[in-house]
C-alpha cells in the first residue's frame, strides 16, 4: 500500500494525488464518500459503491430481482385496492 501526504486548505480541501486519481479512475466532477473509521479516514468513489450494492442487490439465478419483486407487490396492492371499491 502506497501512502501519500497532503495538505487540507483553510476551505478544507485536499488535493487527492495524481496518481491515485488515475488508478481509481477519478475524473472532474466524480462524487466519493467520507467514512471515519477507527481516527482514519476512507475515502470510497460513489461508482465503487454502487457496484458492491449492485451486486449485493443482484438475485439468484432463476429468482426475482427486488425491483420485478416490489412491482409484482405493487400490481397485487391495487389489485387489492380495487376489489375493495
Amino acid at each position: 500500500m502506497a501512502t501519500y501526504q497532503t495538505v487540507v486548505s483553510s476551505k478544507g480541501q485536499v488535493v487527492i494525488p495524481a496518481e491515485l486519481r488515475e488508478r481509481l479512475k477519478l475524473k472532474k466532477g466524480a462524487r466519493a464518500t467520507w467514512a471515519e473509521d477507527n481516527g482514519r479516514l476512507v475515502l470510497t468513489p460513489i461508482e465503487q459503491l454502487l457496484d458492491e450494492i449492485q451486486g449485493f442487490l443482484k438475485p439468484r439465478p432463476g429468482e426475482p430481482s427486488m425491483f420485478e419483486e416490489h412491482l409484482r407487490e405493487r400490481k397485487r396492492e391495487r389489485e387489492r385496492e380495487r376489489k375493495q371499491r
